[in-house]
C-alpha cells in the first residue's frame, strides 16, 4: 500500500510539472551555452536537461564532471565528448604503427546522435550508417536503432574488439580485449518485441 501511495504521489508531481510548463508557455531566457531551439523571436521552445543518445557512450568515455557540460551542448558541438572518447581509448589502445584507434573510434561515435538515411526504407540498424552496414546481420546502412539491436554488445565490440579493423577503418593494432567485447546477457523470451505498436514486450 505504501509503495502505491509513493507511485501515485510521484505521478501527480510529474503531471503538475507538465501542466505548469504548459501554463507558462515557452521561456524567453536562453540557457547557458545557447541550449534550446530558437525561432525568429529568439524564444526558446525547449530546455535540454539531459542528452543521452547512444547507450554507453557518455557513461563509458566521459568524465562524470563533464556530463553537465555535454548535457547542455548540441550533439555535434560538444566541447568534451569527442576528445574524451579518443583519450580514453588511446589509454587502452595506444597509437601503434601510425594507427590511432581512439581517433578513428571518436569519428565513428561522434556526434552523439542517431544517423538515419531517410532515402532508404530500412530496416533500422544501430551504427549501420556509420559502419556501412557491418553491425547489422542484414547489412543495413539505414542507421537508427532497431528494437532488437544489442547496442551494448555492438558498442563494446567497437571499443575493445576488432570491429573497426574488420571494416578497414583502421589498421589492426593487435590490442583487442575479447573478454570485454560482450556483456553476456541473453535476451529473455518474455522481452522479445511484438509485431504491433509500440513493438515492446508487455511490462512484467
Amino acid at each position: 500500500m505504501h509503495v502505491n501511495h509513493v507511485r501515485h504521489a510521484a505521478f501527480l508531481a510529474v503531471i503538475a510539472v507538465a501542466f505548469a510548463g504548459c501554463a507558462n508557455g515557452p521561456t524567453t531566457a536562453v540557457p547557458p551555452g545557447g541550449n534550446g531551439s530558437t525561432g525568429p523571436s529568439s524564444t526558446v521552445h525547449y530546455v535540454q536537461i539531459e542528452r543521452l543518445s547512444r547507450p554507453a557512450v557518455k557513461e563509458l568515455f566521459e568524465k562524470f564532471v563533464d556530463h553537465q557540460v555535454s548535457n547542455a551542448a548540441e550533439p555535434y558541438n560538444d566541447p568534451t565528448l569527442q576528445g574524451e572518447i579518443q583519450s580514453f581509448t588511446d589509454a587502452l589502445r595506444p597509437p601503434k604503427n601510425g594507427a590511432d584507434y581512439g581517433k578513428v573510434l571518436a569519428s565513428v561515435l561522434y556526434p552523439d546522435e542517431y544517423t538515419v538515411d531517410l532515402s532508404q526504407t530500412g530496416p533500422a540498424a544501430y551504427l549501420g550508417n556509420e559502419t556501412g552496414g557491418a553491425t547489422s546481420s542484414v547489412k543495413s546502412t539505414f542507421g537508427g536503432r532497431a528494437v532488437t539491436d544489442d547496442v551494448v554488445d555492438i558498442s563494446l565490440g567497437a571499443v575493445f574488439g576488432n570491429t573497426l579493423p574488420t571494416l578497414g577503418l583502421v589498421a589492426d593494432d593487435g590490442q583487442e580485449n575479447t573478454c570485454l567485447t560482450k556483456q553476456n546477457v541473453a535476451q529473455n523470451a518474455t522481452q522479445k518485441p511484438t509485431g504491433t505498436f509500440p513493438y515492446l514486450a508487455v511490462p512484467h
